[in-house]
């Protein structure tokens, strides 16, 4: 290698001017052509492109061609008897229906395909809006309990336990 020629390998930065690799950069040649600049190369490049480095001349032109408007099918109007579809359903609430009545956010990222901060933040928003309650670390779907609602379910507890019992000491 002519001193020359180091000179344009430094210059290049010790890369090759196609392919800008600089693997086995004490290999490379130095192309001179009369109606060019130098140019380094490696020697994978050196035997792809021989003379004829593609350096200088850009790729041809890509005319695009004019896209083809897009048609949206119609739609088939609803039968008479058949509850006209929502325009856009949500996958959290549709998966809620199949749930049971108490879940984790991660049994309802599951069930309805989201990742576990989308699905808390829809869970969040649901519980802003009255539609699910949070209890503890899960969620539930159905309606908080009440004090009376509480004092009866006592109360039918009670009156079954008696039951039980003045039954026993019929038998007995």
């Amino acid at each position: 290698m002519t001193t020359e020629d180091l000179t344009e390998l430094e210059r290049a930065g010790r890369r090759c001017g196609v392919c800008h690799s600089a693997r086995g950069w004490r290999r490379f040649t130095v192309l001179r052509r009369p109606d060019h600049e130098p140019v380094v190369l490696c020697a994978s490049c050196q035997a792809r492109f021989h003379d004829d480095v593609p350096l200088g001349r850009g790729p041809a032109p890509v005319v695009p061609a004019a896209p083809a408007p897009v048609k949206e099918p119609p739609r088939p109007a609803p039968l008479p008897d058949e509850p006209a579809a929502e325009p856009r359903s949500d996958r959290l609430q549709a998966a809620l229906r199949e749930l049971p009545g108490s879940f984790s956010t991660a049994m309802a990222a599951r069930a309805a395909g989201l990742n576990h901060d989308k699905a808390l933040s829809r869970l969040e928003d649901l519980e802003r809006r009255g539609e699910v309650r949070r209890d503890g670390k899960r969620w539930s779907t159905e309606p908080a309990p009440t004090d009376l609602t509480a004092a009866i379910d006592r109360l039918e507890a009670r009156t079954s336990n008696l039951r039980i019992v003045r039954e026993r000491t019929r038998a007995g």
